[in-house]
């Protein structure tokens, strides 16, 4: 029986829900299901990646409006620069289905935090899905985009980093997807969202998750099995940790409900699995949510049974849900349970890990570093950086960063620094991928406010740390076709930069020169360090 990621199997659901239109920034772990979808999706799915995740959301939420059920694939903190389009969005859906693949990184494995994107979800009232295994994923995804497109809502379903790692036996071949719309459906009165409509839209919107709770109250992606006095509830890919834990220790007397529906809940069938236990333990990934809202529903069903979770410390706080927390919460509810211990594997940050040996980085790090050497050293300099491989330049023997926040942040940070009339000189390291996502907008705004900042744009062409996926600087789209580039030096000289050099950071006289240069221009300088990553290149038709 061949086997599929719990990635491979959400395109698969996708796909069987006859998706038309995907798009999405990388960030794991929703970068592997549109990859799968690059390699599992017909010539007429159009699949490609977008410059930023607000700019990918527009353009799948524009599709949906003509009646193409579409796909938005981001990761946690990429929902937080769509949010904006989607606080709208949920008031006045398209006729086709629209869903929003999220990944959360509870640990932070691969992230700046570890934001839990249900309450995102759930603040935006829109309908929230988390399959429980990976062979619940092809099933989620599917009613997804059945609910979305019956509802006229967005509808997200998140998943783990634990889930797109699982593994599910594969589903027989797709067919080819639905013909795309012969003209576009007019509804001006609901595509319109002006302030006139916004709370008859709103008064809709609690409606239509009234209804979409009714749908959820016989959804196959709930269950419960097992018997006892003890009770379990498993939201999401938690059930699958909370199976795992249970298969290696017999067969305890728990009753255990399991929910892939996550808002609305279906408040009938939890009041109705609470009556029949006296105490419950409740295992999620990340925040506490559903153990509240449970909590609320036991009160308002007036039951006084105990409920326990993360709130309460039973379970840790922060961090990734592990076998070793889910044994010792399990512990409490049944301390006479013959409970078999079980040890985490290890595992490292993909941020811990050395830049490549032959990484172009390495010899712009080199590089900068000799020059600061000449002009004050270390401690005359601050330096911004941001997500991507550059972060392991905060590893020896480079140690290169002062400040990293969120992704297209650098140049913004700098400019600020800069603005507090330091004495130490502010340089800002950019991702290319970083300054088209989000840092172009920050490297205007520097220049308009005249400060001195040296910008370091290290252009290696593609997004590597994720898996090479393009951007709009690289030469091959997400199917390896040739296209034409952004010109990076020519974007930059029209920002209004003073000055711009670009240079092979191979090439280290010609590099710590025009970091020279840089350093001796009163405003905004940039160097631009250009040498393609050699170790992930793009596929190619």
């Amino acid at each position: 029986m061949r086997t599929i990621t719990g990635s491979g199997a959400l395109a698969f659901g996708a796909l069987r829900a006859g998706v038309q239109f995907v798009t999405g920034y990388p960030g794991s772990p929703s970068t592997d299901t549109l990859e799968e979808l690059l390699r599992l999706a017909p010539p007429d799915v159009l699949v490609e990646w977008a410059i930023n995740e607000k700019s990918a959301f527009d353009a799948a939420f524009g599709a949906s409006l003509a009646g193409v059920r579409s796909l938005l694939c981001l990761k946690s903190v990429g929902l937080n620069v769509a949010l904006d389009s989607l606080m709208v969005s949920n008031l006045a859906g398209g006729t086709g289905g629209f869903v929003i693949l999220t990944g959360d990184d509870p640990g932070g494995w691969g992230s700046q935090n570890e934001e839990d994107s249900r309450l995102l979800a759930v603040a935006a009232e829109v309908p929230l899905l988390e399959p429980t295994s990976a062979r619940e994923a092809t099933p989620a995804m599917h009613q997804a985009f059945e609910l979305s497109e019956r509802f006229q809502v967005p509808v997200v379903v998140r998943i783990t980093r634990a889930l797109a790692a699982d593994s599910t036996a594969e589903p027989p071949p797709i067919d080819s997807a639905p013909p795309l719309p012969a003209a576009f459906p007019r509804f001006p009165d609901r595509y319109n969202v002006l302030p006139i409509h916004v709370v008859d839209l709103h008064r809709r919107l609690q409606s239509t998750l009234e209804q979409v709770r009714t749908e959820f109250e016989r959804s196959g992606l709930n269950g419960q099995e097992g018997q006892g006095s003890q009770g379990v509830l498993a939201a999401g890919h938690a059930f699958h940790k909370l199976t795992h834990v249970l298969a290696h220790s017999g067969g305890p007397p728990l009753r255990i409900l399991r929910l892939g529906t996550l808002f609305p809940l279906p408040e009938r069938q939890i009041v109705d699995f609470l009556r029949q236990v006296d105490r419950i333990l409740v295992i999620e990934e990340q925040a506490p949510y559903v153990e509240y809202q449970i909590q609320a529903i036991a009160q308002r069903a007036g039951l006084g049974l105990s409920i326990c979770g993360r709130s309460n410390g039973d379970l840790p706080g922060s961090g990734e849900l592990l076998a070793p927390h889910i044994i010792r919460a399990l512990a409490h509810l049944l301390p006479a349970w013959p409970w078999v211990p079980l040890k985490q594997a290890d595992r490292v940050m993909p941020s811990r890990q050395p830049l490549c040996d032959d990484c172009p980085y390495r010899p712009t790090f080199d590089a900068l570093l000799a020059v600061m050497e000449r002009h004050g050293g270390r401690e005359a300099f601050i330096v911004t950086g941001e997500t991507g491989c550059m972060v392991r330049g905060q590893l020896p023997p480079w140690e290169i960063l002062d400040v990293k926040y969120a992704m297209g942040s650098s140049i913004g940070l700098g400019a600020g620094l800069a603005r507090a009339g330091l004495p130490q000189r502010v340089v800002a390291l950019s991702g290319d991928s970083a300054l088209l996502h989000s840092g172009l907008g920050e490297l205007i705004d520097a220049v308009q406010a005249g400060v001195r900042l040296l910008v370091v744009v290290l252009a290696n062409e593609t997004t590597a740390l994720s898996g090479c996926q393009p951007h709009p600087a690289t030469d091959r789209d997400a199917r390896g076709r040739t296209r034409r580039p952004v010109d990076l030096d020519a974007l930059i000289r029209a920002a209004g930069a003073d000055a711009v050099q670009t240079v092979d950071p191979e090439d280290t006289p010609a590099t710590e020169a025009a970091l020279e240069d840089g350093l001796a221009i009163e405003g905004v300088a940039v160097v631009i360090t250009r040498r393609a990553c050699p170790r992930w290149q793009c596929p190619t038709t």
